[in-house]
Parts: structure tokens; sequence; C-alpha cells
């Protein structure tokens, strides 16, 4: 074989191929190392030019290699896996290849492997007719689109991710692989892959379009067997990928003798090249890399363009323009969350039962309010059998105080796409935050077990729960000094550790992250700080800058508060957004509990004595029912401590605040000021015994922990 990097190109027996840019750079990385293994990071950074991109993005460059070798006959390499190290290329040996093969030859055993594969899918066929049963829902994954085309691989992936979502909705699938990623000891072997996930079969499918025309290949295998079931091929104009991809559903669905239900109708867009562009911005956004943000809300501004009134394109508009702004800082954040929730309003006008809409706009307006809430539970009673349907739920449970329903929500999305992150750390935080510290561990190694590194850094994040400082500072110093993607995080996170055991005064860097504020695992974010009248103001200007500046807010109000501030506060709960989004004629949401006590306090010091005790027994019935849904987060104690020290019921606060530490609370969270004696909702229990002796206990323990992570990072 000949490779030309140059002309992204290979040549062989006078065949031509061409090669995506990305996979040529992993054919020469491997090229120039044959014989000898290159490790996964090495490729990743070989090929992304040192950019941080998942697992996924490498393992379809492998895949698509391995395919590539298969095109001509005989092979004239192979790429060996050595787990959870790298890859290896394999030259055929001299004689194998080239020439030599007469194509006389080559017919005969095309010819032979073509019999041999038609056996393999007849019995496999039969068998499968034979053990199915069709009322029972078809498990399968649906593996990320591979680009047989020139350039970047968005459109395959984006075409690959709308098959997979109109799977998902049918009652008759379970699908995984919206979110999983190939684990490197199985790529190659779909049927061990399928294995492993948990499903019975795997869709794997494959784009090559060229001009107006675009071709996908398509295949089901059995993963009992590694049996290729079905394949089919779509030839046809970019104008008619929408209907390509309805065919796809009803074509798998057919031969898993399967039924569809909720088929979409193929409502032409404006032309073909508008829903092309969307696939291709919905693969940039999937990606996840930052750098395609701008591309992303560029490509879908034009989408929406060519048809207005294509509702998932608006959608995606939105949630591409928070992805950007992300990318740029709060105030970037600030300027563009009215315009991305207009588009996302005009997602739900088009279309009431988009879920995808109804997810990201709960993300836009905070997903702890009631209107995110409302905007959660309609997505996942809309999408009620994939993951991401199932995180919607977690969430709405866990910013309602149904703790126990949303971590076994956690679980039933974790069933459904095993290999999804985002639920696994749900599992591991939220287990962690109810005092199980043996059963957070045990989750965090069973969850990421082919990645050691991502095992230790959730170990770290799991030791932090529990204040025990020193052993996170152990596992984050083993990251951040290896060349792992996680590297980054873990230097972050010691920076936040050091600044909050006073062994650093640098402030943290870290900011706080849209729409996660009821995320309360994990270290300080910010320093704390009084801030000025004017920055106060700047901070609540709009409904936009209270959800981006909320957790800071929360810190400063308990400042301003100690400072004698009071009168600036109420002022902001008597305007029309309220102080932290709790206002007056408002009910008070389950997730502002926390803060009921320092506007009470505010109240009060203003002589509104009456409304702070109307506002402190909505707190108090908000706590009755976090508890009467069963076990709660330790931090959860805390809160209601503080609710029953500012209502003057010193006992039960101060028997939360015991419990809490009992459960390994430390006082070290995203909102508490660095000495407990200074919140101001335990100010009424100051002096008292057991109170001190919570004060001296959390005291030791700070102690003895800053000295133990000195040790540690010696």
């Amino acid at each position: 074989m000949r490779v030309i990097p140059a002309e992204r190109a290979v040549e062989f027996d006078g065949a031509r191929r061409d090669v995506q840019p990305r996979v040529m750079k992993v054919l020469v990385a491997l090229a120039e190392e044959r014989a000898h293994v290159v490790s996964r990071d090495r490729l990743i950074e070989r090929a992304w030019d040192g950019q941080i991109v998942g697992d996924d993005a490498l393992n379809r460059c492998i895949l698509a290699l391995r395919h590539l070798a298969q095109e001509f006959d005989p092979p004239p390499f192979t790429i060996e896996t050595v787990p959870r190290v790298g890859h290896r290329l394999i030259e055929a040996e001299a004689g194998a290849v080239g020439r030599s093969a007469t194509p006389v030859g080559a017919f005969r055993r095309r010819l032979a492997t073509a019999l041999a594969v038609l056996l393999v899918a007849i019995v496999g066929v039969f068998a499968w007719q034979s053990n199915s049963s069709a009322d029972a829902p078809a498990s399968i994954a649906v593996l990320p689109f591979r680009n047989l085309s020139a350039g970047e691989p968005f459109f395959a992936q984006g075409l690959g991710e709308e098959v997979l979502g109109q799977l998902a909705r049918e009652p008759a699938f379970r699908v995984a692989g919206r979110n999983a990623a190939v684990p490197p000891s199985e790529e190659g072997d779909l049927g061990k892959l399928g294995r492993s996930l948990g499903v019975e079969y795997v869709l794997d499918g494959s784009v090559r379009s060229e001009g107006g025309r675009v071709r996908v290949n398509t295949s089901v295998i059995q993963s009992s067997d590694g049996a290729r079931l079905w394949s089919q091929t779509y030839d046809r104009t970019l104008n008619d990928v929408l209907a390509i991809q309805v065919a796809i559903g009803e074509d798998v669905a057919g031969h898993l003798k399967r039924a569809l239900v909720d088929k979409p109708t193929p409502r032409p867009a404006a032309d073909g090249q508008a829903y092309a562009l969307y696939l291709n911005a919905r693969g940039l956004l999937r990606s996840g890399n930052p750098q395609g943000g701008a591309e992303a809300v560029k490509t879908l501004e034009e989408v929406v363009r060519l048809d207005p009134g294509f509702a998932s394109g608006w959608s995606s508009l939105a949630d591409a323009r928070i992805f950007l702004a992300r990318t740029k800082g709060d105030e970037a954040i600030i300027a563009a969350l009215p315009r991305a929730r207009d588009e996302a309003r005009r997602a739900l006008e088009l279309d009431p039962d988009l879920a995808q809409a109804h997810g990201v706009l709960a993300t836009l307006v905070g997903t702890d309010t009631t209107q995110g809430m409302a905007h959660l539970r309609r997505a996942a009673a809309l999408d009620r059998r994939s993951s991401e349907g199932f995180m919607w739920l977690a969430e709405a449970h866990h910013t309602a105080g149904r703790y126990a329903q949303a971590l076994a929500t956690y679980h039933r999305a974790t069933k459904v796409d095993p290999t999804w992150q985002r639920p696994l750390i749900g599992i591991t935080d939220l287990t962690a935050a109810m005092g199980d510290r043996p059963g957070a561990e045990a989750a965090v190694r069973k969850s990421f077990s082919e990645d050691p590194l991502m095992v230790r850094f959730a170990l770290a994040r799991t030791a932090w729960a529990f204040g025990d400082f020193s052993e996170a500072a152990r596992h984050w110093k083993a990251v951040a000094g290896s060349e792992a993607r996680w590297a980054s995080p873990a230097k972050l996170s010691l920076e936040d550790l050091e600044y909050i055991l006073g062994i650093s005064k640098k402030p943290p860097s870290r900011k706080p992250r849209l729409g996660l504020s009821h995320a309360r695992i994990g270290p300080r974010l910010w320093p704390e700080a009084l801030p000025s009248a004017a920055e106060w103001k700047m901070r609540n200007r709009s409904e936009a800058a209270e959800i981006v500046y909320h957790e800071r807010n929360a810190m400063a109000a308990k400042l301003m508060l100690n400072a004698g501030r009071s009168a600036e506060l109420v002022k902001t709960y008597d305007g029309p957004l309220g102080l932290l989004e709790v206002r007056s004629g408002k009910r008070l949401d389950q997730c502002r509990t926390r803060d009921a006590p320092i506007i009470a306090l505010a109240l009060r010091a203003q002589g509104r004595g009456r409304e702070a005790a109307a506002l402190l027994r909505a707190a108090e019935a908000n706590v009755r029912y976090a508890y009467g849904q069963g076990t709660v987060p330790v931090w959860f104690e805390v809160d209601a401590a503080g609710v029953w020290a500012t209502s003057g019921k010193a006992p039960l606060a101060l028997d939360a605040l015991e419990r809490a530490v009992r459960r390994g609370w430390i006082s070290a969270g995203p909102t508490d000021l660095p000495r407990i004696e200074d919140e101001p909702a335990f100010a009424s229990l100051r002096g008292m015994p057991r109170f001190e002796a919570i004060r001296a206990r959390l005291e030791a323990r700070m102690a003895r922990e800053r000295r133990e992570t000195l040790r540690a990072l010696a």
C-alpha cells in the first residue's frame, strides 16, 4: 500500500481510496511506529493537535482504518488493540499482498467469503426468528456513523444521531449508544461490543457524500454470535436525507419484526441543503469540541434561514449558542441567554412536543426553577425510553427534593446506556451525598473500570464529599501529573483544595456552570468577598445575570447580612426578580429552602417579621416534605438546621448539624463561609455548648486535613 498524506489518499494494486484527514493522521502515526504499540494518548495528540476529545473520536478512526483495510483483497494491514495501552499496525506478509494475487484467485476468494457470510447470515436469521419475541422490546446499540468522505465527520455523526433518536422514541426498542464510546478492547468486534453493552443487536453505519448525492450503508449485527443479520445501501440525493433516515428506522424495525408507532413524517426542508447542514451542526455539538461552537451557531443560523419552520433547527441553535457562550465566560452567557431562550421557545411554538426543546429551555431558564422543572418533566414525559429522558427526570426529582427517586432514575439511565458518563457521575455524586461512601466508591470502580485515571479522579471527588481532603489530594495529584484528559480538571481541583485549606492564598479560577446550581458536591468555586453596592446591582440586573451569578449571590448575601447591609437585600427582594429567585407572593421552591433563612433574617432586620415568619413556615414545610421522601443528602441536613435555627427551634437544628457531622460534613460546600460560626443562619446557636462542640470538632478536623494534605502534596 502506498500512503499519500498530502493527497489524503492510499493506493493499492491499482485501486485508490480517499481517507478522512483525522484518519490519515492516525494511519501515519501508526505507520511510523509499526511493530510498536502507540499509546492512545499519543495518537490523540498527533491527530487532534493536543485538543481534548472523547475516546469515541479515536475509536471511530481505528474502525475506519480497519474498514479501509478490508476494502482491498487481501487486506494489506491489520490494527491490533492492546487493551488499556494503545494500538499497533501490523503489515501483511510480503507474499500475501500485492500483484501476486491473480484476478481469478481474488474472485474465488471473494466468492467463497461472500458464500460463507451469506451462510452465517442465514443461520443467524433463522436462529433469531426462532428465539426472539416480537412482543419484547429489541435492545440495540446505535454506533456513531462513520464518515467515508473527505472532510470532517460531523454530517455522518449527525445522521447517526438522528437515526438513534428515531429508534429511541419507539416502545419496540431499548436503545443504547447516544453517548456510547467503543471500548478499546472491543473495536472491530461488534458482537462482543453488543454483549458488553447488554444489547441484542448493534446497528453500524457509514456515510459517503459527494456533490449532491449521499450513500449510506447500514447493517445490523447480532450480539450473541456477531452474525450480520441485515445490511442495506441507500443511494439518494441530499434532498432525500430525511427520507433515508426514516427508511433506515423502518427497515431495522421490519427485519427485527418490530412495529413502529411514532414514525416521523418526512417533512421536506426548504431544500436538502438545510437538513444536511442541520446534521452537520448536530455532529459538531455531539463532538463536544469547544472550538466547534462558533461553526455550529453559524451553520444553524443558516439552517433556520433556509427553513424557518424547522423546530429542531431552532432548538439546536439555542443549544449551540449557549455552548459557544460557555467558552467565553459569564458575561457572554448573560448576553446569549435571552436570544437562546427566544430560539428555544420558537422551537416549541413550532412543535410543542419536541423533547429536546423542552430540555434545552429547562437549562436556559434554570433547571432548579419552577419553570425549569416543568420543562424537565415535560421533556422526560415525551422521551420516556431514552437515557437522556431518564436524566431529565432525575434532575426534576433532585430539584424537587425527591433524592431517593433521583438516584433510582440515574440507575435507570445507566441501564439504557451503560457507557454514558453523565448518569454514572450522577450516581456516584448522589450516593456520596447520601452518606454512603463505600457505595459511592464501588460505583466509581464499576462505572469507570476502563479508565484507571478517571477512577482516581472520581474517587477524589468522593473523598472530598466526606471531608477527606488529603485522600482527594493524593488522587488528584496522581492524575494531574499524567497526560490524561483528566489532568487539567485535576489541577483545577487541587487549586480549589489548597485555597479552601488555606495552603494557598491564590483565589481559584474555576467558574460555576449554568443550570447546575443544585450540584453541591465539589470544592468552593470562588473566593468569599463582600461585593460593593455596584457589583451587587450588576449581578442582579436581569434574570439571566441572576442565574449565572446565583451561587455567588448566595454567599454574598450572607456576607452582606453580616455587614449590616440588610436594606440592600430587602430592596432586591422587593424588586421584580426577587432575592435569590425568592420574592413575595411566589411559592418557595424546594431548591430555595437553603436561602430562606438569609432572606428571613434580612426581612426581620428591616422590621418585617411577619413576612419572615411566613417564609420560614414555607421552608419548614419543604424540609418536612424532603425528609418524608426518604434519606436526604448530608448537605440537606445543614439546610434544615439553618431553617430550624432561624425559626427558633434550636434542638432540632443542633440534632441536624450533629447528624451532618457524623455523616461526613465538613462545612466546605460552594456557598459555605469558612467558619461555621459566621453563618448568619446559625447566629442564634452561638455560645450553646452543643454548637461550640460542633464548631471545635470541625476546626480540629480541618487542621488535621491541612497537615495531612501538605504531606500528600510534598
